[in-house]
């Protein structure tokens, strides 16, 4: 195949909580669609378009980092296999068995019965030290124990050369994080002298807090270009190259450290401070003419600590176009030849319109403040502009479930369930997430049914479908004001004779309901974590004895008092979602 015959995908994962098992869903049914097409085309049927498809860049942000990162290394793996029905025990995918089982205890689910949850070991206190201060709402060590778990479960053929044919053997990981230390450059002002000037005028300061771990399959260390811009994607040893998968985990736990409520990660030595200036300057399209200077950084390396790469970059399709742009130039408007799918579980036009006017006049102090956290948010998550041309191919997945009313159908408002508590609602129950990662699947069979189309030109040999078979065609075109349209993946499914067509059949068709007795139970754990948090954050910061003394005394009416505030909140917000 020529590359006129290729598209080269980036698929782009926004921020998600725990609605990354609606993401690691959607992208378990996009890789069995991918698959079943590659041996389709293998047996050489006239009825089967014979166009090819590679990724070349997966990105992510928090949730969405990690489903990135795992895509990654089960792609590796040689031997995905799809979660087509739903499964109470581990199955060896890795992207069912990471995101619907979490950190459960395996016993809760294989006939024992005993055994506690992510979220009963998300309120333990084994991570707080009276001496150091509580470093998050929750307990973060179930979370870790889930990304080391993938990569300590990697098996022992486990070989970037496993890549499927519709993989790039260049292909990108991209995941954002947030640093809290500033990468500060200078803008130089005028440096015009005179009698009354004698120095040259300070530069003015702009600090940015975005990093992306840019990560190469293909990494060469003797390539000076790979190491002042990539990073290695080393699992594994190889005979005489090393592994830094300690370094990949920590990126992986890094990019979905949601802030305050889970744990922050220190990266010390490990990115470099050419890498990060480059990285940064490839972003901004610094260039060599601009009046630009970094501050100097007193190391070879940029040491910061980080949270979520969704505090600033939480829908990161910039990235990954500019990925592809830079791999294969301007886009063709008429026949497109790379783009991004963006997968992004709680979409911005998506949310609900707030009861207060936006251009009211803001006055108290109070106010001014609670409008200032998410007006500081947004301009920080603002993209760079290259990215938004109308050429650029760019379409956006994300949830919708349907319920049906006789022989109507009506639009669910909230269709995930894991969508309570701003996206932590699926750690309370296995069920939240085995809902989404179906609903997931579904969508994405959806998707490329009805969205991921390009025009099919026949006398164009430019055409993405150029030479594609008649026989193709008639079975998978869609048709519209009189132009035909072929689909980018084929999903070969619907040839089979049992396939299911109807977009408003799901495998769980109801939504799970919220379990209020459980939850009941978990009340006093929650007391009890944030009876510790406020100990372990005064002791050592508060001087006085009396004042100690005081706040001891009622820590336990405040915990109560809190703990209640926050039982109610998560009650009612389920409450709202008729769930």
């Amino acid at each position: 195949m020529s590359q006129s015959n290729t598209f080269h995908l980036g698929l782009t994962m926004a921020g998600a909580v725990s609605a990354g098992a609606y993401t690691a869903g959607f992208m378990d049914y996009i890789l069995e669609a991918l698959s079943e097409w590659e041996k389709a085309k293998q047996l050489n049927n006239d009825f089967i378009p014979n166009h090819n498809v590679v990724i070349d860049a997966i990105g992510g942000a928090s949730a969405g980092g990690m489903v990135s990162m795992i895509t990654t290394l089960a792609l590796c793996d040689g031997n995905l296999k799809p979660v087509k029905e739903r499964a109470n025990t581990k199955t060896g995918n890795v992207l069912y068995d990471s995101w619907v089982f979490l950190d459960d205890d395996d016993s809760l689910y294989d006939g024992r019965g005993k055994g506690e949850t992510t979220f009963k070991k998300m309120l333990s206190n084994s991570d707080l030290d009276n001496k150091k201060g509580a470093p998050s709402l929750l307990n973060s060590k179930p979370i870790d124990r889930i990304a080391e778990s993938v990569f300590e479960k990697l098996p022992s053929n486990w070989d970037t050369n496993n890549l499927p044919n519709y993989v790039s053997d260049d292909l990108r990981v991209l995941l954002t994080i947030t640093s809290l230390r500033p990468l500060d450059y200078k803008v130089g002002l005028s440096r015009l002298k005179s009698k009354f000037l004698k120095t040259i005028p300070p530069s003015h300061r702009i600090s940015n807090h975005d990093i992306v771990a840019h990560f190469k399959l293909n990494y060469d260390d003797s390539n000076l270009d790979d190491v002042e811009n990539y990073l290695p994607f080393r699992p594994v040893s190889k005979p005489g190259v090393s592994s830094n998968k300690d370094f990949l985990i920590k990126v992986t736990k890094a990019t979905g450290a949601f802030p305050v409520g889970l744990s922050p990660r220190y990266f010390k030595n490990e990115f470099t401070k050419t890498y990060v200036q480059n990285s940064l300057s490839k972003r901004k399209r610094f260039t060599a003419n601009m009046d630009i200077d970094f501050d100097a950084i007193d190391s070879d390396d940029f040491d910061f600590t980080a949270v979520d790469g969704g505090a600033i970059n939480n829908e990161p399709f910039d990235e990954v176009l500019r990925c592809l742009k830079s791999n294969h130039g301007n886009i063709n408007a008429k026949n497109p030849k790379y783009g991004t799918i963006m997968i992004d579980p709680f979409p911005n036009f998506k949310d609900e319109a707030s009861d207060e006017k936006p251009n009211r006049e803001v006055k108290s102090i109070l106010d001014i403040v609670g409008h200032l956290v998410p007006t500081i948010l947004n301009q920080a998550r603002n993209k760079q502009s290259d990215t938004y041309g109308t050429d650029l191919f760019k379409l956006m997945a994300y949830p919708l479930k349907y319920k049906e009313l006789g022989n109507l159908t009506e639009e669910l408002k909230y269709p995930l369930a894991t969508g309570a508590i701003g996206g932590f609602g699926g750690f309370l129950d296995i069920k939240f997430r085995q809902h989404d990662f179906f609903l997931g699947r579904k969508n994405a069979k959806n998707f490329l049914r009805g969205f991921l189309f390009l025009e099919y030109i026949p006398d164009d040999p430019k055409n993405l479908f150029y030479g594609v078979s008649a026989e193709a065609v008639e079975k998978f075109k869609k048709e519209d004001n009189g132009k035909i349209y072929m689909p980018i993946i084929p999903d070969v499914s619907k040839l089979d004779p049992n396939d299911e067509p109807n977009p408003s059949k799901y495998i769980m068709q109801e939504m799970p309901e919220f379990d209020a007795k459980a939850f009941s139970e978990l009340k006093t754990p929650i007391k009890n974590r944030v009876k510790a948090i406020l100990k372990a954050e005064l002791k050592g910061k508060i001087d006085n004895w009396w004042l100690r003394q005081a706040i001891g005394l009622f820590r336990g009416s405040i915990a109560k008092k809190i703990t209640n505030w926050v039982v109610d909140t998560i009650e009612k917000d389920f409450r709202k979602r008729g769930m």
